[in-house]
């Protein structure tokens, strides 16, 4: 009987990647810091859609997005304007759609395009993310090469 996949690749195989996220909603003045609720969904060549606790913002509304790295611990809470120091990356960014999450009604969608980002930062970060997919993609292709030659 052959083995499943899930018993040569376990969680311990992938270090964890990614970032974490802060918002500060520059309409409402209003923050979110709770990054663990946060979940990113999709990277766009200009913006980025995520998965966020329903009622932090409006279609329409203009956040100030700062991206952490996954394994920072603030020290301190987000200032009212301005830059923070702990960020790896912010940007300017307008809410285009929000969505209901299909099975969650305490979630949602939300779309967002930059109105303001250094690009050339934002295009190495997406780069990050496709070389970690590749990495996931080579890992999980060459494991069932193995089990298929056996």
């Amino acid at each position: 009987m052959s083995k499943l996949i899930s018993e040569f690749i376990t969680a311990g195989s992938f270090q964890r990647f990614g970032h974490k996220i802060f918002i500060r909603n520059e309409t409402s003045h209003t923050q979110f810091i709770k990054s663990e609720l946060i979940t990113i969904k999709e990277l766009k060549e200009n913006g980025i859609i995520i998965e966020i606790p329903i009622n932090i913002c409006q279609k329409g509304h203009n956040l100030t997005v700062f991206f952490l790295k996954q394994d920072t611990i603030p020290k301190i809470k987000l200032p009212d304007s301005g830059h923070y120091r702990e960020a790896i990356m912010q940007v300017m960014a307008k809410v285009e759609n929000i969505e209901m999450h299909p099975t969650d009604k305490l979630l949602v969608n939300l779309d967002m395009n930059f109105t303001q980002n250094d690009v050339q930062l934002w295009k190495k970060i997406i780069q990050q993310y496709a070389d970690k997919q590749e990495e996931i993609d080579k890992m999980l292709t060459d494991q069932l090469n193995t089990r298929v030659k056996r």
